[in-house]
């Protein structure tokens, strides 16, 4: 009962930060490119609770903000995508890890999960139609970076006393 109690709530999360997503945080783009909270809560999925659970709630994620933004194919692609390489970063309960290696890995696959799902989807979609080198940087570099500067808040703020405590 618990376990399906806390799959329903990791699912109402996804789903509200989606919404917000959509309608609150790319409202704050910078030619072009804003911070993902959803590819956030999606790496923390991943690290916490594995790769397949990861993956899931990316294609998830990816639905629904496909559904809201009209890029449903693209959007659920990037988002399993993001799943499945922050996954690599799983730390499982009991772990001997130190509290910095825990963090590394965090860090880790928001860098690298956020890379890679910023290049799927920019080189699927131009949306200021800019000479690719610009579209490449800043689509993929702003967008990256912005992205893991507020998985770095989140960690700091909210995700680091949960990964701790395995």
């Amino acid at each position: 009962m618990g376990n399906n109690v806390l799959k329903y709530a990791t699912i109402t999360i996804v789903v509200v930060l989606c919404i917000l997503q959509h309608y609150v945080v790319s409202r704050f783009a910078l030619f072009g490119a804003f911070a993902d909270v959803v590819t956030v809560y999606i790496v923390f999925s991943a690290v916490r609770y594995g790769q397949k659970p990861g993956m899931t709630y990316g294609f998830l994620s990816g639905l629904v903000t496909g559904v809201l933004g009209g890029n449903l194919g693209v959007e659920t692609l990037t988002k399993t995508i993001e799943g499945f390489i922050a996954g690599y970063f799983f730390i499982p309960e009991g772990s001997h890890a130190s509290a910095s290696q825990k963090k590394r890995m965090y860090y880790k696959a928001a860098l690298l999960s956020s890379l890679a799902g910023r290049t799927v989807y920019a080189l699927m979609i131009n949306v200021l139609s800019l000479p690719v080198p610009w579209h490449i940087a800043y689509s993929i570099g702003l967008a990256t970076l912005f992205t893991f500067t507020l998985a770095v808040v989140a960690y700091q703020l909210f995700f680091k006393k949960i990964l701790l405590s395995k």
